[in-house]
């Protein structure tokens, strides 16, 4: 773990552990309602909310602050400095993490009878609380080796995590089952505690092997005289702004759940035609959109301490260089998977769900993929120059934006449900474009535009390849289902061949994503 990955192959190493987990993620949950039914689920998900909120809360910006501490002490040369920051970061996030489970499980009962309105869900919020602690203690050691550029430990770690969770969930359900349906809720939620207990072990002996080769190769562990408070404060500077911005998406998504049903009740559909049609947007369409952000999520989180070590040098076209790769790796990913969900947005939906009429709001939705990724990329630069405030504040003004446009579009008889894809695309639009202006001209960088533009071209060629193959299958009586699967890989090959014969995918970039 001496050498440092490049960002870009952090990047795919990240990817791939989040495809798995999220792979994990979605298949327990097939022989878990089957188990527990749809009552024991619904038990099961009234104690995740609350657990996820707290958990962005107190967790969500202690990866990205300590990474970017971490980043600027390595470059200082100062490898002892990123000692103490984990040993201050660990301390705060114990304390810290041991008081909100305390709170939680103290406010159990008043949270299930009052907010949930189900007593039944008490067993659940307190089985789940301990992993908020758990949670906290892994933060620190993912931003420790964030910050040293070392992506794997974090990879490793989630994906353990998410194999300890998931048989955890399932064993725990079966085995209280019997006990009664508020039992087994509680034992599936617990899987959380038994998954932070797995990662928790991967992150500990990750460092421990990470100690012994800094002893064996002697690097002498030189520090500065920054006391460990200031060292503290500057943490919690930088992780506040990221912390309560991961809050604001949930809390929008929950006031979509109100307003778009509610406009489309307004405009005189009945209450099942309202919920399926948001059913339709929220979970089908939305889950669709958040395939692309495994890799773009993964590119901004190796970004981050990239960017600061590069700020930390002042090497500005080291800097300028690792953003617009950055971009340009996101764009890679989102613009064809912007085209593709657009152009077979129908097939797709009747593939996945048996569902088509989920390709509504799937179209316009669809361009989500890219201001998703640009807002995503660039809040990752403003966070790595050590303005995660400016990413917040401009977050918070989408999310409001959101809000407006997905209750006016709603409104309106001839778009109804894809009104709020379209405000959603609308609202991240305005946002990155800020993010971006703010980044501009906080670094200096010079975005390649060209560059951008001729991958939209090449994207557009290949969606045009991709429709007219998918339309020829049709033509030869082939079924759909078939004909959608065969235009994807089609799209995909076209898009490959493009890339590697322009050049866009150059040698450099393979070299950079195998670190050879």
């Amino acid at each position: 773990m001496n050498h440092r990955q490049s960002f870009l192959k952090g990047a795919l190493i990240l990817s791939a552990a989040g495809a798995i987990s999220k792979i994990l993620g979605a298949i327990y949950r097939i022989p878990l309602a089957r188990l527990i039914g749809a009552e024991g689920i619904g038990l099961y998900q009234m104690a995740y909310p609350i657990y996820t909120t707290i958990l962005a809360l107190a967790t969500a910006g202690v990866p990205v602050a300590i990474s970017i501490l971490i980043a600027r002490k390595e470059t200082q040369g100062f490898p002892g400095e990123s000692r103490r920051i984990l040993r201050v970061s660990l301390l705060l996030l114990a304390v810290f993490g041991l008081l909100l489970t305390l709170l939680v499980m103290a406010s159990a009962k008043f949270l299930a009878l009052h907010v949930l309105q189900d007593g039944r869900a008490y067993y659940a919020i307190v089985a789940v609380a301990p992993a908020i602690f758990l949670a906290g203690l892994m933060s620190v050691f993912r931003g420790y080796f964030q910050g040293q550029q070392t992506m794997l430990p974090t990879a490793v770690s989630q994906v353990v995590e998410q194999i300890f969770r998931v048989t955890a969930v399932l064993f725990l359900a079966y085995l209280l089952f019997p006990r009664g349906l508020e039992f087994a809720a509680a034992g599936a939620t617990f899987g959380a505690v038994v998954g932070g207990l797995g990662g928790l072990l991967v992150l500990l002996w990750f460092y421990h092997w990470h100690r012994r080769q800094q002893k064996q190769a002697g690097l002498s562990l030189a520090h500065t005289s920054t006391s460990s408070w200031s060292l503290a404060a500057e943490m919690v500077r930088l992780a506040v702004p990221v912390s309560f911005g991961a809050v604001v998406l949930p809390l929008v998504q929950m006031l979509d759940a109100v307003i778009v049903p509610g406009r489309l009740l307004a405009l005189n559909y009945s209450t099942p035609e309202a919920t399926a049609l948001y059913g339709y947007l929220a979970g089908m369409a939305a889950v669709l959109i958040s395939l692309p952000t495994i890799f773009t999520i993964s590119i901004s989180t190796s970004l981050v301490p990239a960017v600061s070590e590069a700020l930390t040098r002042q090497d500005r076209g080291l800097l300028n260089e690792r953003l617009n790769y950055g971009f340009r790796a996101g764009a890679m990913i989102s613009f064809p998977a912007a085209a593709g969900l657009y152009i077979l947005a129908f097939p797709i939906c009747d593939l996945l769900y048996g569902h088509a009429e989920a390709g509504v709001p799937l179209e316009p939705l669809a361009f989500s993929a890219i201001v998703l990724a640009a807002f995503q990329i660039s809040s990752a630069g403003l966070q790595g120059i050590g303005k995660p405030e400016i990413a917040m504040r401009h977050l918070i003004i989408t999310g409001v934006f959101k809000v407006i446009f997905n209750y006016s579009l709603t409104s309106v008889p001839a778009l109804n449900i894809r009104g709020a894809a379209i405000g959603t695309v609308l609202a991240f639009t305005i946002g990155s474009l800020l993010n971006t202006i703010s980044l501009g001209k906080s670094t200096g960088i010079h975005y390649e535009i060209w560059r951008m533009l001729r991958l939209a071209l090449y994207t557009i060629i290949m969606a045009i390849a991709t429709r007219s193959f998918y339309n020829g299958l049709l033509g030869l009586d082939i079924g759909s289902h078939l004909a959608t699967v065969l235009a994807i890989l089609c799209g995909m090959i076209i898009y490959a061949l493009l890339l590697l014969l322009t050049r866009e995918m150059d040698l450099e970039m393979v070299k950079r994503l195998t670190g050879r």
